[in-house]
């Protein structure tokens, strides 16, 4: 009411007259009323409008709750439900009037009632506003439980909380729960998946950079820590050959959005390195800026190992020497590989896609395929040797085993066919059989050939009265020719040899070699020995018959014949051919250049040469061999100059054996190279030790065989002997004979300055004897002639040899060189010689050859007296 006095206020002061004022009183009075009936009817208006839409929130609340898709109650806090909308009803089984029977705890239950009661007493205390958790909701009629989501909040009414009540609001899981464990299900079987192909789930965070992996990586590192993403360095596991390339497309997948590919080795933690695969993708954050890449990291080691194994078997396929071709069930060829394409001739793709009846021969019939295919169908195996056709149409045999290939099922699914070209190897065969019954070098039948053909001819022979003989060639110091020229031009000498033979040879004559010099020739219907001997004859002149060389010098080769006849000499065929080889023996005795039939104990001298010849080989290895020495005197003082070491072999059983026994063995045998060498090595090693036992400085004389000089190495076995004994080479005299230099001149020349070149003494032995020319012997490096011993052994009662001695005494010192006698054995002799002027001597009358003891009591006595 404070506005009405405010207005009469305001009235009785701004109006005096009491008349007006009356008036305007009474018009205030009913304006007033009408300004109250206004607001009256305005307040009324008002409060119907906010019942209207009280009544309307409360309709539209109760059509939400009635609705809704949760189940929803009001519940007093002992647990007594005060109402429920239907779908709460529905959810429970039960019919609205079942309410007041119902209590919340007896169909809503948690597995953890404490927890429970703890969060509604924080609820009533008003600590928290609500509380949820996950319940099983029981329905009546023995229908499934429901797992619900359950959220409850108080509804206070006034101070007191006696009339204070719940909300609670069920929201059914069940398809949440199925969700759930699908979910599970599929993580289950993504595991699992991930598992079986050796797969992990890998997350980069690239904000954070952090990393975190999937327990199936932390299997495939052999991890056992707890966080793998947790170590340090994990990068720098990877080989150090990989990482710049792993980091490098990390890189562009953040750069470039682009999609992660990278396979690379790796240490794993059990220190086994193992091959992976990451595969991954980028997603941007809301600013389009890289936030996370996620992806798989996949074990490729299995197939890593399996195509490393796969590229093995094609590179061993691909380069077998064997050719493999695959065909398909129906004949059609899939696959050559190179060895196939090569052996066949064709190129790859005029093979693939075509039938094998391509590479058939012709050599095979339908029944030969028939029993094939029946047995691989049988046995799913065939092995065999088939003859096919190249391209070129060269029919080829091959070695073939073809093998069905099956799938898991057992199904064949294609044919395999391995085969090797047999070309080479039945050539190989061929030549095999060939080079069984005869020579590889000449062509020429072999011994055991010859010996077969042989023993048949005798048998036909011993029927039919046939006279043949058996001769045998050996070519005459054809080692020499191998020394001079090599190898290689002594077999072309050989060739040529057998080849003149062959063609001088008579229809049914047989030809063979027996060995590196030896010729055997069968010669048929004879009438007497005069035909032998003119066969022989005629052997000899195709020996002799000149080989030119490519580079113009020519080389000539003689023989020397052996013959054995039948019957009668010898009647078996062993025994024909060692007559022959017996009687080549008693014609390299009547000279080179001849011919000799067998005789009645050349077979026991063949056998004694050989066991000469293996005795000989047992001294040289047992040590058998000796040195004696023959002092060398100065013919004015009688002073021991120098001493000629003499061969000797003390055998056990026969005890000394003469030189002139071993040495022409020796010297056909080969063996005289290696004995040479030693009595060089003896000699020097012999003489140094006189020198060092201070028994005076002389010449060691050392004689060398035709045939040792002959080989190309003689110069080499000098020094060698010079080293190692340390004996000075101006205190060695070489000894070679006439003869040997008569020989061959040129040769002898190049040789003997050669062995000058060393600074050692050369000798001409047995000089007087040979054929050696005085033109020829002023050209050579000779520093001594020994006057051999046959022009000395008759002085002084023959006159010629008393005339020859003093013409080589003569002869030598004109041409400056000094000379040595032989054989002195008489004072008569030496005064003679003495009285020509001779330089020196040796022979019996000072002493005969002795051991390198007794020759060292004669230096002994020298020194004393």
């Amino acid at each position: 009411m404070a506005w009405v006095l405010v207005g009469d206020w305001l009235l009785a002061a701004w109006v005096t007259d009491a008349g007006l004022q009356a008036q305007l009183q009474l018009w205030k009075g009913w304006a007033y009323v009408a300004l109250t009936a206004v607001l009256a009817g305005w307040l009324v208006h008002c409060l119907r409008a906010a019942e209207r839409k009280r009544r309307l929130r409360e309709n539209e609340f109760s059509q939400v709750v009635r609705h809704a898709s949760a189940g929803i109650a009001r519940v007093q806090i002992d647990g007594q439900v005060l109402w429920a909308n239907p779908r709460l009803l529905d959810m429970l089984n039960v019919d609205e009037s079942d309410l007041p029977h119902l209590n919340w705890r007896s169909f809503v239950q948690s597995p953890n009632s404490a927890e429970v009661a703890q969060q509604l007493k924080r609820l009533l205390a008003g600590d928290i506003d609500h509380y949820v958790g996950e319940r099983q909701c029981l329905r009546a009629g023995g229908l499934e439980p429901l797992p619900v989501l359950c959220t409850v909040t108080v509804v206070r009414d006034g101070q007191d909380t006696s009339g204070d009540s719940l909300i609670c609001a069920l929201q059914d899981l069940s398809e949440t729960v199925q969700a759930r464990a699908a979910l599970e299900r599929s993580d289950a079987r993504l595991r699992l998946a991930l598992d079986a192909n050796a797969s992990g789930v890998w997350d980069w965070d690239v904000r954070a950079q952090a990393f975190s992996f999937s327990p199936g990586i932390a299997r495939m590192l052999a991890y056992q820590g707890k966080d793998l993403a947790s170590e340090p360095n994990l990068m720098d596991r990877i080989v150090p050959a990989d990482r710049d390339r792993v980091r490098a497309a990390a890189h562009s997948t953040l750069e470039a959005g682009e999609v992660l590919v990278e396979t690379f080795a790796m240490e794993c933690f059990d220190g086994q390195l193992r091959w992976f695969q990451a595969r991954g993708h980028m997603f941007a954050g809301a600013d389009g800026e890289p936030e996370r890449v996620i992806g798989l990291l996949t074990d490729m080691s299995g197939a890593r190992f399996s195509e490393e194994r796969q590229r093995l078997a094609m590179a061993v396929v691909d380069n077998a020497a064997q050719g493999v071709v695959v065909t398909d069930t129906l004949g059609t060829i899939n696959s050559a590989n190179a060895a196939a394409l090569r052996i066949l001739g064709y190129t790859e793709a005029e093979v693939l896609g075509r039938n094998p009846r391509m590479f058939q021969s012709g050599r095979h019939d339908r029944q030969f395929y028939g029993a094939m295919w029946a047995q691989l169908r049988r046995t799913g195996h065939w092995t065999g040797e088939l003859w096919n056709k190249r391209k070129s149409g060269e029919v080829f045999p091959e070695q073939a085993a073809i093998s069905a290939v099956r799938d898991a099922g057992g199904m064949v699914t294609h044919f395999i066919c391995m085969f090797t070209d047999l070309s080479q190897s039945k050539a190989r065969e061929q030549q095999i059989e060939f080079l069984a019954g005869h020579d590889p070098l000449t062509g020429l039948a072999n011994r055991d050939s010859f010996v077969v053909q042989l023993e048949a001819i005798r048998e036909q022979a011993m029927a039919s009265g046939e006279r043949f003989a058996v001769l045998q060639l050996n070519l005459d110091r054809f080692k020499e020719v191998n020394d001079s020229y090599g190898h290689a031009v002594g077999d072309a000498v050989l060739c040529h040899i057998a080849g003149q033979v062959e063609q001088a040879l008579r229809p049914g004559d047989l030809i063979a070699r027996l060995a590196g010099d030896e010729i055997a020739v069968l010669a048929r219907n004879l009438r007497h020995a005069d035909g032998a001997a003119a066969v022989a004859r005629n052997l000899m002149e195709a020996v002799g018959k000149p080989w030119r060389a490519p580079e113009g010098f020519e080389v000539v080769a003689g023989a020397s014949v052996g013959i054995c006849m039948f019957p009668e000499q010898m009647e078996s065929a062993e025994a024909l051919m060692q007559g022959a080889h017996s009687a080549v023996y008693g014609a390299k005795a009547l000279g080179r250049g001849a011919w000799c039939f067998y005789e009645v104990g050349m077979t026991q001298a063949a056998r004694d040469r050989l066991a000469v010849e293996a005795g000989l080989r047992r001294a040289l290895a047992q040590g058998e061999l000796l040195l004696y020495y023959q002092p060398q005197c100065d013919v004015a003082s009688g002073r021991i100059i120098g001493a000629e070491a003499l061969l000797r072999w003390q055998d056990p059983q026969e005890g000394l054996i003469s030189p002139a026994r071993f040495i022409p063995v020796a010297e056909t045998s080969g063996l005289i190279a290696p004995i040479g060498q030693w009595v060089l090595q003896e000699a020097c090693l012999q003489a140094q030790r006189w020198r060092a036992a201070g028994l005076g400085s002389m010449t060691m004389a050392v004689n060398v065989s035709p045939r040792q000089f002959a080989l190309s190495d003689l110069v080499a076995v000098v020094g060698d002997a010079l080293a190692q004994s340390g004996f000075p080479a101006t205190c060695l005299e070489l000894e070679i004979t006439e003869s040997a230099l008569a020989e061959r001149p040129e040769q002898a020349l190049a040789l003997l300055n050669q062995l000058g070149d060393l600074g050692l003494r050369l000798a001409v032995d047995d000089f007087g004897t040979g054929y050696s020319s005085l033109a020829h012997i002023k050209r050579f490096p000779i520093d001594v002639l020994k006057i051999d011993q046959s022009f000395v052994r008759e002085i002084p009662e023959s006159g010629d040899d008393m005339a020859i001695s003093s013409a080589i005494i003569a002869m030598g010192h004109s041409l400056g060189l000094s000379v040595l006698a032989e054989g002195v054995e008489t004072q008569a002799q030496l005064d003679f010689l003495r009285g020509r002027g001779c330089d020196s001597y040796q022979g019996y009358l000072r002493s005969r050859p002795v051991p390198p003891d007794a020759f060292e009591v004669l230096l002994r006595d020298q020194l004393a007296g």
